[in-house]
């Protein structure tokens, strides 16, 4: 208990230490590369990124991707709700992250009957499955302006499903894109 303490002491210090304008809204876009436990499951597609960040350390973010795979010819939508942790080092931040998913897994016999169903999550031959996620990414500043970093970002992940009746027990991914921080005067 004693450690806990230290630790959340430590963060709110760093936190109330910090500059007055260190919070920023985090917006990014990504193309991705996708393997599953299935074998000869491979695929890809995009990802959109949307994140606060506190004090330059602590986001919480939401990413969506939409991604096609190989086998049964399907397309995945993943929706995330996380945490990351980024050391501002500089121009160059390393970061981890942790999160919460659902996943949508339909044939793309289903999507083109019913396109718009896709993103919602409604219409027939739709698996849904909730799971657990990490990953190790990186952001580099490109250029700045006078609240705005516009950087590169980077990352590798895991996922994990528990049921694994439904669709591949594990994905394991990498994504590459572009993206900006923006920091907001006067907010943590």
């Amino acid at each position: 208990m004693k450690k806990i303490f230290l630790v959340v002491a430590s963060l709110a210090s760093i936190l109330a230490t910090s500059r007055a304008d260190a919070g920023e809204i985090q917006l990014d876009g990504a193309g991705t590369a996708v393997a599953s436990t299935w074998r000869g499951d491979f695929g890809g597609g995009g990802q959109l990124r949307l994140g606060y960040r506190f004090a330059k350390i602590i986001a919480i973010d939401f990413i969506g991707w939409e991604e096609l795979v190989s086998v049964d010819k399907r397309m995945d939508t993943g929706l995330t709700l996380g945490v990351s942790g980024f050391l501002p080092i500089g121009d160059v931040r390393p970061s981890a992250r942790v999160y919460v998913i659902h996943q949508h897994e339909e044939g793309l016999v289903s999507v083109e009957d019913h396109a718009g169903g896709t993103v919602l999550g409604i219409g027939p031959g739709i698996r849904h499955r909730a799971g657990l996620g990490g990953s190790l990414g990186v952001e580099v500043v490109l250029a700045r302006s006078k609240h705005t970093e516009y950087l590169f970002v980077g990352d590798a992940s895991a996922t994990w499903f528990p049921d694994s009746t439904l669709g591949p027990s594990a994905y394991f991914g990498i994504a590459a894109g572009l993206g900006f921080n923006y920091a907001i005067p006067g907010m943590p």
